[in-house]
């Protein structure tokens, strides 16, 4: 009886000694794996800051509107106010690599992206918060804009496998559209 008793023990300290070396390969397994994705997806990206301040110095200018694009690769968009005039600048966000650069042209009828900015009462991320209240989801791109004499956000947010148009009118805070995008 003692030895089948201490055959049971010997049997069962194994089976612990398996289950624990398995839970913890497991562990960090998955927790390296998680740790990589994090890296990977993070791995060189300029934060909004540093992209902002690095542009600043590069042009001799202050950025007056910022946005970030999404789409593949990420990039950052910006109004850089110079002493040549206001430049439309898009930025690798991962490189910090200037895409393109292009002067505002100041005789066009619409209003130039600094008036807009000037003009609008409800900033970019509020016009963002509002617009993820109509539609939970991620911000894949955001322009402000003039719709027939108002001046508006227009943002495209994710929501799963769907796209929806969201407008923010840029005065009022009030969503004038939420659409779903065919």
């Amino acid at each position: 009886m003692k030895k089948q008793w201490s055959t049971i023990k010997e049997g069962i300290i194994q089976r612990k000694k398996v289950i624990m070396t398995v839970s913890i390969a497991s562990v960090l397994l998955f927790g390296g794996a998680a740790g990589t994705a994090v890296y990977a997806v993070n791995k060189g990206n300029l934060t909004e800051d540093e992209a902002i301040k690095m542009i600043s110095e590069k042009l001799g200018g202050e950025v007056t509107q910022f946005e970030k694009d999404w789409d593949q690769p990420m990039t950052y968009e910006m109004t850089v106010k110079t002493k040549e005039g206001y430049q439309d600048v898009d930025v690798d966000a991962e490189k910090g690599e200037i895409l393109s650069q292009e002067m505002e042209d100041g005789d066009d009828e619409d209003m130039t992206t600094q008036q807009a900015v000037e003009t609008a009462k409800v900033s970019s991320d509020q016009a963002e918060k509002i617009a993820l209240k109509a539609v939970d989801g991620q911000v894949t791109d955001m322009e402000l804009d003039s719709e027939n004499g108002t001046l508006v956000y227009e943002l495209e947010i994710k929501q799963g496998i769907k796209e929806y148009d969201v407008v923010v009118d840029a005065t009022t805070g009030k969503v004038l559209k939420n659409q779903l995008d065919d």
